[in-house]
């Protein structure tokens, strides 16, 4: 889990998911790090104090993974929730991509 995650947070309301990526066919489910917190009304996360909302660019530490690494990773409340996200029809099974955020990341907003 070395690697950067980065992307446009988009607002699905239809799945009432947050996703990083610039159009539905490019985006991927995200698993923040340890300590964020949902906000419903705007739709947004919040992270150390930071609200981060649609439309903003982020990066942060950690990589793209499958459901059973996000199991071993996060558990599996957390796999299945990111699953229900990445494939909201569930047609493709435990085999979408997640973004996931390392436990400790920092998630930054980047221009």
């Amino acid at each position: 889990m070395d690697g950067i995650v980065r992307g446009i947070v988009v607002f699905d309301e239809s799945a009432g998911c947050l996703y990083l990526g610039s159009s539905s066919e490019n985006r991927k489910a995200v698993v923040w790090p340890a300590g964020a917190s949902w906000q419903a009304d705007p739709p947004a996360v919040k992270i150390h104090g930071q609200l981060i909302e649609p439309g903003m660019s982020v990066e942060g530490g950690g990589g793209y993974v499958l459901y059973e690494s996000i199991k071993a990773f996060a558990g599996t409340a957390v796999a299945d929730a990111a699953q229900a996200c990445a494939d909201p029809t569930g047609l493709t099974g435990p085999t979408a991509d997640v973004a996931l955020f390392n436990v400790g990341s920092e998630v930054d907003v980047v221009p």
